[in-house]
């Protein structure tokens, strides 16, 4: 074979989309993914450098102690994604607070089955804040979640944790 003959071929490839799926994806194993996805969240650790992965793992698989255990697997530059075995132990995981290591912030993300998980923005995650000095006029939930919402979204407003603290 010539290189003309090569020529010919390659300018008969063509690698641009189809229109429409070359085959629809089975329903039961939609289901499935679904169900996979439902136990998993992705967390990306918020730092320039990289992260030793298998420190990551250990450190984490002992300081969750989730039950039925966890699968940590890394995917790409500090970006991991966690498998776990029932919702219980996600959930916990999820308003277990803010995760950091190495002083570094974990953002985690619960995956909705769109998009490649590289696409995950990782641009949001829940913060405990407290706000020192103010006025006794204030001191009101009312007050709490203004002051709070000059940051960004509230939650809740806790009063009683800092009352008799000095």
């Amino acid at each position: 074979m010539g290189t003309d003959d090569i020529a010919y071929l390659c300018n008969a490839l063509s690698l641009g989309e189809k229109v429409g799926p070359a085959q629809v994806l089975d329903g039961v194993l939609k289901d499935k993914g679904r169900q996979m996805l439902e136990l998993c969240l992705v967390g990306k650790i918020m730092t320039t450098k990289l992260v030793n992965k298998s420190v990551f793992i250990d450190v984490f698989t002992k300081v969750w102690r989730v039950e039925g255990g966890v699968e940590i697997e890394p995917v790409e530059g500090n970006i991991i994604i966690f498998h776990f075995r029932n919702l219980e132990a996600k959930s916990r995981i999820l308003m277990g607070g803010l995760w950091h290591f190495d002083r570094a912030i974990i953002i985690l993300e619960e995956p909705t089955g769109e998009g490649e998980i590289m696409e995950l923005k990782f641009n949001r995650t829940k913060f405990w804040i407290q706000i020192h000095n103010v006025h006794l006029i204030c001191m009101s939930e009312e007050a709490g979640f203004f002051l709070g919402k000059m940051i960004s979204k509230v939650r809740e407003v806790d009063l009683e944790s800092g009352k008799g603290e000095s």
